[in-house]
């Protein structure tokens, strides 16, 4: 299995969970970390062909948009599965988000818990999976009416100082934003932390959204919600994809899988 990073809830539960069911369908599964490096996944691809792995279930790293180095376990047939981050050049099966839906209904959350002016800290538009879900913000947007449009996109690994960095340029645009939503709870902390200590005032009543939430945001803002992905029925699809590729390799059907994510409150 290889992850962009382990600091992440959803990766972090997704290798716990797969890692669990592959052992008892007789696997050992190896976990190997890309830290959001496109050299170092090229380098862990290298390893699995050269220890002939039975097969691989990944999400790419931020900085792939080239993905010729996965299609090489194919000419060692070695069959792979991707999940969460997938792009369409790579013709496999896939077990995925519908991204797009998704913001769309964190957007329609926060709209009906009063919140209008919202602003989005998501990943680089090179990526497919960022790219969904800054349309599903758009689109969110128009469907409550809202004109306010603040997208900040950022590349390489989500970190507690890019939030930090990213809420520091967006306050200091004129009109402020009343609801956040981010792309992973690391720079929900960063930006929090960093309105706490900077304009403690306006996170009393700031909506915050955030992808792999963790309780510990509800410390820095009352209103919070968290953005869930499936990961169980994410993992177990991921891993049923595999296992019937291993067992059927001259079988060439791509199936793609998609779920949907709970919006839930966010409690300690």
């Amino acid at each position: 299995v290889i992850v962009p990073n382990i600091h992440h809830n959803f990766f972090s539960n997704f290798v716990s969970i797969v890692t669990r069911l592959a052992f008892e369908s007789g696997f050992i599964v190896a976990i190997f970390q890309s830290e959001e490096s496109l050299v170092q996944e090229i380098e862990i691809v290298n390893s699995i062909i050269q220890q002939n792995l039975a097969g691989v279930i990944f999400s790419h790293s931020m900085e792939t948009e080239e993905v010729s180095h996965f299609n090489k376990l194919e000419q060692y047939k070695i069959p792979i599965v991707c999940f969460d981050r997938v792009t369409k050049s790579l013709n496999k099966s896939a077990v995925v988000l519908n991204n797009e839906i998704t913001l769309k209904n964190a957007i329609e959350r926060l709209s009906a818990m009063g919140y209008s002016k919202i602003a989005y800290v998501s990943g680089a538009s090179s990526i497919q999976l960022f790219r969904e879900r800054q349309k599903g913000y758009i689109s969110g947007l128009e469907d409550i009416n809202s004109s306010f449009r603040n997208c900040v996109t950022l590349s390489g690994a989500f970190t507690i100082q890019k939030g930090h960095e990213s809420i520091k340029e967006i306050w200091k645009n004129d009109e402020k934003p009343d609801a956040l939503i981010f792309d992973s709870h690391l720079l929900a902390i960063g930006a929090l932390n960093y309105l706490k200590k900077n304009h403690p005032k306006c996170t009393d009543n700031l909506g915050i959204a955030s992808f792999g939430g963790d309780p510990c945001l509800s410390l820095y803002a009352d209103n919070t919600i968290i953005i869930k992905q499936p990961e169980k029925q994410m993992a177990e699809a991921a891993l049923k994809l595999l296992l019937s590729a291993i067992d059927n390799p001259t079988a060439d059907k791509v199936e793609i899988i998609e779920f949907q994510a709970e919006i839930v409150d966010n409690k300690l």
